[in-house]
């Protein structure tokens, strides 16, 4: 059961290490690429790695010589001794790349391993440096026969197209939520639309029957105006007045 954990473990830190070798960090880390995932023992395998050196701290190379180790159990770590179980593979060239960057590389023979991933570390002997800011390692694959290493290979791929499956299928989930909560949202504007414009046609269909009511009825008497009432008294008492004196001086006039 801890063999199968380690492989898994390792297998996962081999797909992430050994497929393309990676650009020098800016604090000087790099991985170690080979160029091979799988091999059989007796293979013969380069590993490489850059990194990044500045000028000032070029003596770091004066340390050397750096090794390439293949460690069955565990890990190199800086400023710890070399685990009990690792294999020394080769010795490290140093050579400038351009400006501060250097290429680290070393020609080894793959080791009689059983079938498993293994950690592969650049050290010195004692290990007083592993890496140039940050540690330099990588992971191998050793196997027993080609066919392992094409079936590792194309499980490998298959894992790695099932990976790829599920996220498609966890972003087109997250869409279909997208969408069907925007479609709530729309819903629940329509709703809220068709209530609005019920109640403003029932509010035009109210005033729509008060104007039939209003056309169907006859018109009632217009109310006085009151300025126009007291015109009409004046005039009235003006001409009773009038009227009043005329009948008062008819007689007056017959005596004469």
């Amino acid at each position: 059961m801890r063999g199968r954990r380690r492989f898994l473990a390792m297998t996962l830190a081999g797909a992430l290490l050994l497929v393309t070798p990676t650009d020098a960090a800016a604090n000087g880390g790099s991985s170690l690429a080979f160029d091979q995932t799988h091999y059989v023992p007796g293979d013969a395998g380069t590993a490489t790695g850059y990194v990044s050196v500045p000028r000032k701290m070029v003596s770091l190379f004066d340390r050397g010589p750096f090794y390439l180790f293949a460690v069955p159990e565990g890990m190199l770590r800086e400023g710890r001794p070399i685990p009990d179980g690792a294999i020394r593979l080769a010795t490290f060239t140093v050579e400038e790349d351009r400006g501060d960057s250097y290429e680290l590389r070393a020609e080894f023979t793959a080791p009689q391993l059983e079938s498993n991933y293994y950690f592969m570390g650049f050290c010195n002997d004692p290990c007083t440096l592993a890496g140039f800011g940050e540690p330099l390692y990588g992971s191998v694959s050793i196997v027993a026969t080609r066919r392992e290493g094409e079936l590792l290979t194309q499980n490998e791929r298959l894992r790695g197209k099932l990976y790829g499956a599920r996220s498609e299928a966890r972003t087109a989930e997250r869409r279909l939520e997208n969408v069907r909560d925007e479609l709530d949202r729309q819903l629940a504007f329509g709703a809220s639309e068709r209530a609005r414009t019920s109640g403003e046609i029932e509010r035009l269909e109210t005033q729509l029957a008060a104007a039939r009511e209003r056309a169907a009825t006859p018109a009632a008497r217009a109310p006085f105006d009151p300025w126009v009432v007291g015109a009409i008294l004046l005039v009235t008492l003006v001409a009773a007045v009038l009227a009043f004196r005329r009948r008062r001086m008819m007689p007056a006039m017959t005596d004469l």
